[in-house]
């Protein structure tokens, strides 16, 4: 997993260190604010999400116990506000599926596949190929046991397929996914 922070400004956070407080969260904004756009399928409900996971950060960061544990927990922070923000947008309007932002190096055809996908296979999905985390740090961002994990991605994949029956199956291998994986997070 890529790191979200150096830890020593994960340590220098948690101590209480104003400034290096603010630099946490000005080097994780970015990677938050994609995977929320992302998980959510909206800019306007990824950023919205991403500030409150930010906010939460800040909040609780002096909290951990260990910087090594910033990663997974951040992971957390915006699943969770990334989802909270999902449902809200989903009783506020009719069910209609919520359009992925467009990346211009994607394939319409592929986010349009992710898009039909539900919210807990795109999860595991978008975690596994575009943040390119492992079955097991999957299985500890969402707290789901990591057969779930693998049964999810597997029922994703033939999802997929299905969506993405003219191209060959070398998106769904994890060393050669398509320039959106290398471009999303």
């Amino acid at each position: 997993m890529e790191h979200w922070a150096p830890v020593e400004l994960v340590r220098g956070a948690i101590a209480r260190d104003e400034r290096a407080v603010d630099e946490l969260l000005r080097s994780i904004w970015t990677r938050a604010f994609r995977l929320a756009t992302t998980v959510t399928g909206s800019v306007a409900l990824g950023e919205d999400a991403a500030q409150e996971a930010c906010v939460i950060v800040h909040r609780k960061v002096a909290g951990l116990r260990a910087a090594e544990a910033f990663d997974t927990w951040v992971y957390r922070v915006v699943m969770r506000e990334a989802a909270r923000s999902r449902r809200s947008q989903r009783r506020s309007h009719d069910d209609a599926p919520i359009p992925i932002p467009r990346d211009d190096t994607a394939s319409l055809d592929i986010w349009r596949a992710l898009e039909s996908l539900p919210a807990d296979l795109r999860d595991v999905t978008v975690f596994f190929y575009f943040g390119a985390l492992k079955t097991g740090e999957i299985a500890a961002v969402l707290r789901i046991r990591e057969a779930t994990v693998r049964t999810r991605l597997t029922r994703a994949r033939q999802r997929l397929r299905g969506e993405l029956r003219d191209y060959d199956d070398s998106f769904f291998i994890r060393n050669h996914t398509s320039e959106v994986a290398t471009h999303a997070f």
